[in-house]
């Protein structure tokens, strides 16, 4: 699971300085004024309310429900959540934001606020508020509505919990590596290790037993010698904390604690390691920059259990402090948790350089976690002592922009994560391995670069660009494994003496025709009328926090022109605005008609301006190569459809495997070049050509390919696809390859489970594929699915492997031939004789294609198989349905239908009721057929940052209100005590006053709200241990390029509106 993750306005001001008059007289102004709104809130509600059993029914008159999700009110059963986060534009007063909220409810108190007792949420304004709903009442949608539509809030989002899942290395302890194999043929997986000659072999298994500090091996004690040990520089670890006085530690600055326990200690020890790795002082694990600031966010507790709201408040504590770098060994899949993805967008646009782990679900590919997935983190893998992919690192490529899109290259470097030594919580060393590991190295080497760069230049863009230009390729892995490369410290130091801000791309080169780096790319030629190759780049700006790209261009050398004619076009989209400092560019390349023939590399460069929001330009070059060659026989050309599958996030779809308990989303993408990365691989090696459409069928030109591989859809289907498909299947020779999976609703409903990450009840929605979209697809054709749930041990041509939670064939038409196996049946129990493949030609005429038919896609799919592939037998397939070749062996003539075959056991499989579908299809609600584009957007809007050019405007104020009343009052102690008397005058006159008229103590909501006693004895007190001494609040202001430069001041006053 993922990350699971006013009416008045304030008004900010900043001043040189403020006496203490001034402070006093706002002291005194701030207590009435909020006197005054208490009194009239506790008016109206006491006026024209009443009674609770009044609120009870007048908030229940109309009992309809909001759906977070979809934003529509609805009179169905409301999903079961308990917390939500109400995300505002404008950094407020937690009081402030309650207030509001309560009034826009309309006095009904179905609601309250989760009191949170840390700094982040009582000593400063904070963005958002977590509310609790009473479930029971319909109350709730009514305000949930209101919330969403009002301009003051941002978003609305379920509080989400973090387990100990994404602690990335926690659970993976010095594992021996899988034995390595060295490469045969072009595009096929590569795990060899890199040949080294005695002596680097001979260090770097003494380094592997940790009698060489990885310190010394990388280089960082030649800095040290320097004069450079991270002196000065800030830096957060979120994780499980740090014990008080911990011997291996030389500056921890402050340790704090934002979990439902009153302890800042690291009952785990995970966060100590990961500190530990940063700015260890131990001698037998020392750390890369012994003298940086630590400041310890314990954000898990000891039962390694988070919420999302503790990141949020955590992540705005941050800022506060100035922190300079942030570790995070955490992440999941979920990219859409927006609360916590645009509380990182944020951090990056405040200067904070993010290092996260890509995660542990490797070798696995599109296994990518966030945050390290996003464009504007450090997203690190790991790699053995022997410079080899480690075998936990989670691959690429990234799937937020599946379907129509195509994935980013992530992670974007690699670093030692194996066998890396770290503190224990006692004082001791141990090892660990782990993306959770590789993180911290490579955050204590930024935090090195940190010190040592020009303080102008500072930002994420600068450090990504220093560690990714000075990272070295790794041989034999591929761009999705290992990003740019292993990190290099003395190369990016390098980088960082001599740097001049300029902005640039990720990948820097586009060399499509080098191998096995660019893998998939440089495993098939371009030719002309296939589908576009997509390259999606990442751009980054360190000239400024926002920007935007200007006049995107392909420029051909001479070897692109054929009598003036250039042999390849590209499209582009792109990011509407660089921001934070970072954006996407997305490629689509295509041979033109005068490139049909043409056989040869063809070389030039992708062009493109970057203007900031400071006027600066710069125009940034990106080599590119790409191999062209004629069109191939349509026998040899496949079609991928991509774009009817659906994953997670952020619908519930379940894993293919029902016995793989584990990991039950299906979030890896079901893309040709992720998880079925190998069956790619296989297929090229039998020299078919595979193209990925990411568009509807009607956008294809069928008279192109041989077969379309329909594997595992989730999608839905437009009337217009299915006509057209029926029609290029019975007249234009078009065949097909469709492999299903189960769906059975009395299987999914027992799939439904309460979600700890959102709190909520889940239901799938669709079993492991879309069966009764799919029937409609091949019901032109008089076949279909059914409802079972088998499994089963193939044979087949002397081959065997597992069909595991496939389906059977429900119908077939006459002369088609249907292959059965003995299997049981999970719904039923019963073991039978099941058909659960079939081919079939729907005639002999050249414009009749053919069809074939399978139930289970788990041994196509790379990931999750449990025992051998079944290539051999969709070989078979292919072979009937590309050249009308039958394996006698496999489909003897006996298994000839005399008349059209229907099962006797089983159903046609149904939608399950009770599920929103429509939510996540990109074809159910639609009015029309999308366009036929060829590019479209690189990167789904998962925000809802909508930032303009003028980063002023951008970047959300982080007020302090200690500026005001706190730090005048610690000048003018005299006045500060006077300002106490008289508050406390007026506050028992004013509840003598409630008294009189209502007959109520101060109204216990507004305390609940708040998390203060009644009498307002407790305001803003935190919790006992929750936060050591807070040191003074960096005030920040904007340099050149966004740098942002942080001085102490006492001059940030808060002008509050009241409208009473």
């Amino acid at each position: 699971m993922g990350l699971r993750w006013s009416p008045v306005r304030s008004r900010i001001r900043l001043t040189d300085e403020i006496s203490m008059t001034q402070g006093y007289r706002r002291l005194l102004s701030r207590f009435f004024l909020v006197l005054l709104v208490i009194i009239k809130a506790e008016t109206v509600k006491l006026d024209n309310i009443g009674s609770r059993e009044d609120v009870f029914n007048q908030c229940t008159r109309k009992p309809s429900y909001f759906d977070l999700e979809t934003g529509e009110t609805t009179t169905t059963e409301a999903e079961n959540f308990e917390e939500v986060i109400v995300s505002f534009k404008n950094y407020k007063n937690i009081t402030d934001h309650v207030a509001f909220v309560h009034e826009l409810a309309g006095g009904c108190t179905t609601w309250h606020n989760v009191a949170r007792r840390n700094a982040a949420a009582t000593l400063y304004p904070t963005d958002f508020i977590v509310i609790e709903m009473d479930e029971e009442m319909g109350e709730t949608s009514r305000l949930l509505e209101a919330l969403e539509k009002n301009p003051e809030v941002r978003a609305l989002s379920k509080e989400r919990q973090i387990d100990s899942r994404h602690l990335f290395g926690h659970e993976v302890e010095d594992v021996e590596e899988p034995a390595r194999f060295k490469m045969m043929t072009v595009g096929k997986e590569n795990d060899t290790a890199v040949e080294l000659d005695e002596a680097q072999h001979h260090q770097r298994q003494i380094l592997a037993q940790g009698l060489i500090a990885i310190t010394k091996y990388t280089g960082a004690d030649q800095l040290w010698k320097q004069g450079h040990t991270g002196r000065g520089v800030k830096v957060a670890v979120f994780d499980t904390g740090i014990r008080e006085h911990h011997s291996s530690f030389r500056n921890i600055v402050e340790r704090t604690d934002w979990t439902d326990e009153n302890t800042r200690d690291d009952p785990i020890g995970h966060g100590t390691f990961v500190a530990g790795v940063i700015a260890s002082t131990h001698s037998q694990c020392s750390g890369f920059a012994p003298d940086a600031e630590i400041y310890a966010f314990r954000v898990f507790n000891r039962k390694q259990v988070s919420f999302t709201s503790w990141f949020l408040d955590a992540f705005n504590y941050a800022m506060q402090k100035g922190i300079d770098v942030l570790n995070l060994s955490i992440g999941g899949p979920d990219f859409m948790d927006r609360p916590f993805v645009e509380k990182v967008l944020e951090m990056s646009a405040h200067g904070i350089i993010i290092v996260s782990a890509i995660g542990n679900d490797g070798p696995r590919y599109g296994t990518l976690n966030n945050p390290a997935d996003q464009l504007d983190v450090i997203g690190v893998g790991g790699i053995t002592y022997e410079d080899t992919v480690a075998s936990f690192s989670s691959r690429g490529m990234t799937t937020w922009e599946l379907p129509r899109g195509y994935g980013r290259v992530k992670p974007d470097i690699v670093a030692y994560g194996k066998g890396i030594r770290g503190p224990t919580t006692s004082g001791g060393c141990r090892s660990l391995s782990g993306t959770s590991v590789a993180s911290p190295v490579v955050a204590g080497m930024v935090t090195l670069l940190a010190e040592m760069a020009d303080k102008e230049y500072l930002n994420p863009a600068m450090m990504k660009q220093v560690l990714t230009l000075g990272a070295v390729p790794i041989p034999n892995s591929h761009v999705f494994e290992q990003g740019m490369g292993r990190v290099d410290l003395l190369k990016a130091a390098d980088l960082v003496r001599n740097y001049v801000p300029q902005a640039s791309a990720i990948p820097h080169s586009l060399d499509l025709t080098q191998c096995p780096y660019m893998w998939p790319y440089c495993t098939q030629p371009a030719y002309y009328s296939a589908q576009p190759i997509k390259v999606n780049l990442t751009v980054l700006n360190p000239l400024s926090v926002a920007g935007s790209i200007r006049n995107p261009r392909l420029i051909l050398n001479a070897d692109g022109y054929a009598e003036n004619n250039p042999l390849v076009s590209a499209e582009f989209s792109y990011s509407d605005v660089l921001w934070p400092w970072s954006g996407f560019l997305a490629v689509a390349l295509r041979v033109t008609k005068a490139g049909r023939l043409m056989s040869g590399i063809v070389s030039g460069e992708v062009v493109f301006e970057v203007l900031s929001d400071n006027e600066e330009l710069s125009v940034v070059s990106v080599p590119l190569r790409l191999e062209l060659a004629p069109p191939p026989p349509r026998e040899k050309r496949l079609l991928w459809d991509q774009f009817h599958s659906l994953r997670y996030p952020s619908g519930y779809f379940p894993r293919d495997n029902l016995a793989i308990k584990s990991d039950i989303l299906d979030w890896n993408g079901d893309h040709i070049h992720t998880n079925f990365k190998g069956l790619y691989d296989h297929l090229r090696a039998e020299g078919y050509f595979i193209e990925t459409v990411g568009t509807d069928w009607t956008c294809v030109d069928a008279t192109l390919y041989s077969t379309l591989l329909l594997v595992d859809p989730e999608e839905a289907y437009f009337d217009e696809e299915i006509a057209k498909l029926a029609s290029d299947v019975y007249t234009r020779g078009l065949s097909l390859v469709v492999v299903g999976e189960w769906h059975n609703v009395a299987t999914m409903k027992k799939l439904k489970f309460l979600d700890q990450n959102t709190q909520s009840w889940w239901l799938p929605q669709t079993g492991g594929a879309n069966l009764p979209q799919l029937n409609r697809v091949l019901e032109p054709f008089h076949m279909a699915y059914s409802d079972r749930v088998l499994d089963a041990t193939m044979q087949a041509d002397g081959k065997s492997w597992r069909y595991e939670s496939g389906t059977s064939i429900f119908k077939f038409p006459k002369s088609g031939r249907l292959f059965s196996v003995l299997a049981k049946d999970a719904v039923s129990g019963t073991r039978r004789y099941f058909p659960v493949m079939g081919i079939y030609s729907t005639g002999t005429e050249p414009g009749n294609g053919r069809i074939a038919l399978y139930g289970d896609s788990n041994c196509l799919d790379g990931n999750h198989r449990r025992g051998g592939d079944c290539y051999a037998a969709l070989d078979a397939l292919l072979d009937f349905t590309c050249q009308n070749k039958t394996n006698e062996r496999m489909f003897p003539a006996t298994l000839s239908l005399k008349s059209s075959f229907r099962c006797d056991f089983g159903n046609i499989p149904v939608p399950m009721d009770g599920v929103h579908f429509e939510r996540y299809s990109n074809v159910m609600g639609e009015d029309k057929l999308p366009e036929c584009l060829a590019m479209v957007s690189g990167i789904p809007n998962v925000s809802t940052f909508t930032p303009p050019i003028n980063h002023s405007d951008i970047l959300p104020h982080l007020p302090d209100p200690k500026g005001g009343f706190y730090n005048n009052a610690q000048q003018g102690l005299p006045y500060f005590a006077l300002g106490l008397f008289v508050g406390a005058c007026a506050l028992a006159l004013y509840i003598r006053f409630c008294r009189m008229v209502g007959g109520k103590d101060l109204p216990a909501f507004i305390a609940s709200q708040t998390g203060q006693k009644d009498g307002g004895a407790e305001v803003h007190k935190l919790a006992p241990g929750h936060i050591e001494a807070p040191a003074e609040i960096p005030v920040a202001k904007w340099g050149r390029g966004g740098v942002l430069h942080k001085r102490n001041s006492n001059a940030i006053s808060k002008e509050v509106s009241f409208k009473v």
